[in-house]
């Protein structure tokens, strides 16, 4: 049943996108070569310091983005900053797998920094979250040039009990002008126990020991529902200013948690970067 649970979103993810796989195609030399784009800059953040969290921090975070034909390295947002366009391009190394029409299939790793218990004094006393290892498959449908919906299951490869999720969203995007454009977002993440637990719950080989908190041991599910807002602005020929607002909501048995002291939330970021292209 526990394996059955951990496939289940991988299974819901490549039957939806079935009768498009048998017509999908590898990108073509052409696509492949490409030129290249990157970009370079820093934004400051301020958010939650947990999922839950009624703690706050702000701090700066570099800001990456480099393209080369069908391959994306981000960091820190910066792959959304390398075109005016639907696509969000996710952090990590990325590399488009097929194309049919408007849908997109892509795949990629990352880097997850897990989470320490110094983060938060209510994380005090729990177990460490290891740092990891993720693969990622995105599966991408543009419905216009301004929307689209985004599925990406992002699984922990090197067993370090960061389980798996599945995060699906909606974006819409707004030419504001040629050198301004604006992008609304909404979405809902699942998580599978293993995530949860990690996460969300309060072991009872700790709990009245090393935290008082009580035990809590949640199952898989709905994890979180988001809204957000992005903005991006061209200064001159190749800076570029950006900031987004973001709304997040734990459901489910991660709202049901003792650790979320504070289960509605919301972040802000604001940067700068530099863009250029061959």
């Amino acid at each position: 049943m526990h394996y059955f649970t951990r496939c289940l979103p991988v299974a819901l993810c490549l039957g939806a996108a079935w009768p498009a796989l048998a017509q999908l195609r590898m990108p073509s030399p052409d696509e492949a070569r490409g030129g290249y784009t990157w970009a370079v800059g820093a934004s400051v953040n301020n958010g939650a310091k947990y999922p839950g969290s009624v703690e706050r921090g702000t701090g700066i975070r570099p800001v990456i983005g480099l393209e080369i034909g069908r391959y994306t390295l981000s960091s820190g947002g910066g792959g959304s900053l390398l075109d005016f366009d639907l696509d969000a391009r996710d952090s990590g190394v990325t590399a488009k797998l097929l194309q049919w029409e408007n849908f997109r299939l892509s795949g990629g790793l990352r880097l997850d920094g897990g989470r320490k218990g110094e983060d938060d004094p209510v994380l005090q006393g729990l177990p460490d979250v290891k740092r990891t290892l993720r693969g990622r498959l995105s599966a991408i449908y543009d419905f216009s040039q301004q929307a689209s919906l985004r599925s990406t299951l992002s699984q922990d490869l090197l067993g370090h009990k960061g389980g798996a999720t599945l995060q699906t969203s909606a974006r819409y995007e707004i030419q504001i002008s040629p050198r301004t454009e604006i992008s609304f977002a909404a979405g809902f993440t699942l998580a599978d126990a293993t995530y949860m637990n990690s996460y969300m719950g309060v072991p009872a080989s700790a709990s009245g020991l090393t935290t008082p908190l009580p035990a809590y041991v949640p199952g898989g599910g709905l994890f979180g529902q988001d809204v957000g807002v992005e903005l991006k602005h061209a200064v001159g020929g190749r800076w570029v200013v950006f900031g987004g607002l973001r709304y997040t909501q734990l459901r489910g048995d991660a709202r049901r948690s003792p650790l979320a002291v504070k289960p509605d939330n919301y972040s802000v970021s604001v940067g700068l970067a530099y863009r250029c292209c061959r």
